[in-house]
């Protein structure tokens, strides 16, 4: 069998399905991923096959210097972008689709998020699995659904956002009126029911469950495992002492710069030996004196960090994040920046793993070390992550994800009666 894999070029979107195409090639399976150059390593890693697409479809170029803005500045600026990002897949999904013809693949696994990739589908007509990397919209997105909104209000875009959404709904007309593409407005462009999806969440841990049916397997985590690779990361800093993982993600979007000034300040001199990622569009400089028990990176190993050392888990809620905190039964405060983030904070409160951090808690330096504190002095978080190990588990993960595809497969190669009969 052949796969072609579309995801979204973002490390939260190609990362978990990587482990699902190096499952395929062991099985004796043909892979062939169309990304972005940033993941070409990773993607032969696996034994796949790469195929660069252009840079413009990915999201590290959506903003990089996020030096003196506010989270809130950072998301107002990079959001025109990302619309702008996906209008360029719908209008360039053509030239992808002449591109995987050629292929002759017999499944197509795309990303919700990659406008292209499910355009591409559309107009190839090949068995089509979509992958969830988060929560999956419900196809009746009425206010009663906790995905999409966080449980809440979401505020009246700005103006520039609102032109972006439109020439993104536009370029989704002229891809129907030319190509017989189904028309899709917004969110309608990011809900996908194929006759297989794939979802990297635990169906317990997924809100709103009643609304999936038997096309939806919730494998959970696929990509927890600490990395084979050497690092050069100072882990003999780390012994001894109670570690505090602090990360906002490593894309544009979390990067929170005025964050992590009240962190350092509530964390220096401490007993924490903290790790603090900062990602790549932070001017260290701009930080101050930096506390020695301090280590400020752009990227660190996150898995070997929070299986080995971590005693708490600062994170903005990224749901790849939120499952290897789970993983490796570290307490956690969810610093949520967008939606998605803050029903990943509503659900690891109610499940009693950690405890939402509102913004003036983290933005105040007594107010946060306190925090930290509480989650790390009660014992409850610790049990409950215990006991919530075999709900991680029990979708199988990223083997359950490739025999499915296997499954699907066969189940279209067959007969259309004989696949009634089954």
């Amino acid at each position: 069998m052949k796969f072609v894999f579309l995801p979204f070029s973002a490390q939260g979107h190609v990362g978990p399905t990587l482990p699902v195409a190096r499952e395929l090639v062991s099985r004796g399976h043909e892979v062939v991923y169309y990304v972005t150059g940033a993941y070409e390593q990773a993607v032969r890693g696996t034994g796949a096959a790469f195929r660069k697409i252009d840079d413009a479809l990915g999201l590290h170029h959506v903003t990089k210097d996020a030096t003196g803005k506010t989270g809130l500045q950072m998301l107002e600026e990079a959001m025109p972008h990302l619309f702008a990002t996906f209008r360029r897949g719908l209008e360039r999904a053509p030239e992808m689709a002449a591109r995987v013809r050629t292929e002759a693949a017999d499944c197509i696994v795309y990303d919700v998020m990659s406008t292209w990739g499910r355009a591409t589908a559309d107009l190839l007509r090949l068995p089509t699995s979509s992958f969830y990397t988060t929560y999956v919209l419900p196809e009746s997105t009425q206010s009663g659904n906790e995905v999409g909104s966080g449980g809440e209000q979401p505020p009246r875009p700005p103006l520039r956002e609102i032109i972006a959404m439109l020439r993104l709904r536009w370029a989704s007309e002229m891809l129907h009126w030319r190509h017989g593409v189904p028309r899709r407005r917004m969110p309608e462009l990011f809900v996908a029911y194929e006759d297989l999806n794939i979802v990297c969440v635990p169906r317990s841990f997924h809100p709103d469950i009643e609304h999936f049916d038997e096309r939806f397997l919730f494998v959970g985590p696929t990509t927890v495992a600490p990395r084979e690779a050497p690092t050069d990361f100072p882990f003999e800093q780390l012994e001894g002492k109670p570690v505090l993982l602090v990360s906002m993600g490593t894309t544009p979007l979390n990067q929170r710069p005025e964050f992590y000034r009240p962190c350092i300040e509530a964390f220096g001199g401490t007993r924490w030996q903290v790790v603090m990622v900062v990602g790549q569009g932070i001017d260290l400089g701009s930080l101050g004196p930096i506390p020695s028990n301090f280590i400020l990176r752009p990227y660190v190993p996150q898995p070997e960090i929070l299986q080995k050392l971590a005693r708490v888990f600062i994170t903005h809620g990224g749901m790849n994040s939120v499952m290897e905190g789970l993983w490796f039964s570290v307490p956690m405060l969810v610093f949520p920046q967008i939606s998605e983030h803050a029903l990943s904070a509503k659900r690891v409160e109610a499940f009693g793993l950690g405890r939402a951090l509102k913004e003036e808690v983290a933005l105040n330096p007594q107010a946060l070390l306190q925090a930290v504190e509480a989650v790390d002095a009660d014992p409850s978080h610790r049990t409950k992550l215990a006991e919530f190990q075999p709900t991680l588990r029990e979708g199988g993960g990223h083997r359950r994800a490739a025999e499915a595809l296997e499954q699907y497969v066969q189940r279209k190669r067959e007969p259309v009666g004989q696949r009634a009969a089954s």
